[in-house]
This record gives structure tokens, C-alpha cells and sequence, in this order.
């Protein structure tokens, strides 16, 4: 059997390779027969050697193979051998191709057993989908708010996902309005914090306090602030696990569920912190943000106590 997925939504179609993946595993345990080879892996000899192995437990195969469009030598050679050997009705070995982009599929749909294609959505399609995430994410917003958040992100599905991280972790058990899609969606702020927090990898504390300053006297609110400092901890945490955990940068994007553009953004980042530090701060930054939501701490005390303990 061979399906395709494809198309310009990589959001949609990364989460479905994740499913069809997560559901193989569930019923497979071993993971011995799940093969899986990135675009700058493919070779055609070890694909055919993987089909035609015998496997030792009574299991499936699953064979991912990324984006071989785009290797006009191995298509060929798989093309020609997926024909011959009609592995389209090949129900012991499922091979999941995951093509990125656009993708004319006419001189390919004779070898396919199924295929399936993730435009853009639009209209209907994208306010019913961000329905439903906020119903699974339990996240109370507003028809006005949705409808504004759409207006200002478009129908970018990774950026959506993160600006529903961070409005819910803004906003916890509350209802998300209008205002708060201005606030935070697509906001500056962002840079200034990853620019505040290299100076603290930097142990540059001079520059982190300066630049946490400006935000404060510009009015920000310091509840708002915190949340953006927890949420890209929170991103960087998970980043620096994976790492730790021997995962390599072409899949942390995938295995972290972040956008690739904020893995990127991030890589620097995560040079200059060790795991017990980004947890250290991190757990002080959930121990200010309480002190200061029950009116312990002022936002300026806060923050100088921060940037003196780390």
C-alpha cells in the first residue's frame, strides 16, 4: 500500500503522518519494522532492501519516506519498481509518502493507492478549524476574538497553534476577548524577550535589566510579560530535552510541535543554556508570576529579583 500526503498546509499534513505513525506504534509494538528516511537520506537500494526484507514478528510494515519528488533519480527507480512489483496492493508493507508543496500528481497516481492533499484553508473551513482546536485545548474565546485572531494571523495553521499556546497561557480558565487578541497576537514583545534572554545567556544582566525596563515603562503589563517570558521558556525547555535526548535539529520542529521559523530563532538560544538552567529559570519565572498575581511583589521588584537570583 502507498499513500501520499501532500500539499502547502504542512501543519495538517505533518499532524496526520504524526497520527498515522502514533497509530502503527499503538498496534506495533516493537518498532522494528517502522523505517522511516528523511529527504537527504533516500537511496533506492535501501528502501527496496527494507520492502523485501522478511520480518521476524507478525507485523506490518511502516515506511516513511519525505518529500522524493524532489529527487528526480530516486523517483524514477521507485516509481519503476513500485509498478513492477505492485506495492499499491501490497497490504503487509505500507509505505506513507510526505511530500511538502504543491504537486502535480497525474504521471504518479498509477502506482498510488490513495492519496490525500492539504490546501490552505479558507472561510468556513479555517473558522471551523480553529473551533475545534480551542473546543480540544478546553480554551474559552469569544466569536468576536476568533474571528479577530483570523483576521490578524490568516490561515498560517503553525502560527495559529502558537498564538493559541500563548493566549491560553495567558489566559487560564478565562474568557479570551477582543483585547487580549491585540495585546498579544503577533506582537513585538517577542523579539525584546528573546533579545532579553540572549543578554542572560550572556550573563550580560545589565542589558537583560534594561531591556525588561523598557517594557514596564511602556506600559506593558507585567502578568502579560511573565506569560510571554513562561511561554518561550516553556518552547526552549522542550527544545533542550529533545536535545539532550539525542534528537537531531531536522526533527525538532516535528517532535516539539513549534513552528520551524521559532526552532531557528531559538537554536542560538539554546547553545548558551544548560537544561538545569532553563528549568531554573523557568520555575522561579511560575513562582513570580503567582507572587504577583496575589500581590506580593510589585512588577519592577519582581523582575530585579529575577535577574539577581539567575
Amino acid at each position: 500500500m502507498i499513500i501520499l500526503l501532500y500539499g502547502e498546509d504542512g501543519y495538517r499534513s505533518r499532524r496526520k503522518l504524526k497520527e498515522i505513525i502514533e497509530l502503527y506504534q499503538a498496534k506495533h509494538k516493537t518498532g522494528l519494522n517502522l523505517v522511516r528516511l528523511k529527504e537527504e537520506d533516500l537511496d533506492f537500494g535501501e528502501i527496496k532492501k527494507e520492502i523485501e526484507a522478511v520480518s521476524m514478528f507478525d507485523e506490518k510494515k511502516l515506511i516513511i519516506l519525505e518529500n522524493i519528488f524532489k529527487n528526480k533519480n530516486f523517483l524514477e527507480s521507485f516509481s519503476d519498481y513500485a509498478k513492477k512489483n505492485k506495492l499499491k496492493e501490497n497490504k503487509d508493507v505500507v509505505l506513507v509518502i510526505y511530500q511538502e508543496g504543491k504537486l502535480a500528481l497525474t504521471p504518479w497516481k498509477t502506482w498510488l493507492t490513495m492519496f490525500e492533499e492539504f490546501r490552505p484553508l479558507t472561510g468556513t473551513e479555517l473558522s471551523n478549524w480553529l473551533k475545534k482546536e480551542v473546543a480540544e485545548r478546553k480554551i474559552n474565546i469569544s466569536l468576536a476574538a476568533a474571528n479577530k485572531l483570523i483576521a490578524h494571523v490568516g490561515n498560517d495553521l503553525w502560527q495559529l497553534n502558537n498564538e493559541l499556546n500563548k493566549l491560553g497561557s495567558y489566559k487560564v480558565n478565562q474568557p479570551i476577548n477582543e483585547e487580549d487578541i491585540d495585546l498579544l497576537v503577533g506582537a513585538k514583545i517577542e523579539v525584546n524577550i528573546f533579545k532579553t534572554l540572549d543578554a542572560l545567556a550572556r550573563k550580560d544582566k545589565k542589558t537583560a535589566l534594561k531591556l525588561l525596563h523598557e517594557h514596564l515603562n511602556q506600559g506593558e503589563k507585567e502578568v502579560y510579560l511573565l506569560t510571554m517570558f513562561v511561554y518561550q521558556l516553556r518552547g526552549l525547555l522542550k527544545l533542550k530535552d529533545l536535545v539532550a535526548r539525542g534528537t537531531p535539529y531536522y526533527s525538532l520542529a516535528k517532535r516539539s510541535g513549534l513552528h520551524p521559523y521559532a526552532v531557528k530563532k531559538s537554536w542560538s538560544l539554546l547553545q548558551n543554556f544548560n537544561l538545569d538552567q532553563l528549568k531554573k529559570i523557568y520555575r522561579r519565572l511560575l513562582e513570580i508570576e503567582l507572587a504577583l498575581k496575589k500581590g506580593r511583589l510589585d512588577g519592577p521588584t519582581a523582575f530585579d529579583l529575577l535577574l539577581v537570583e539567575i
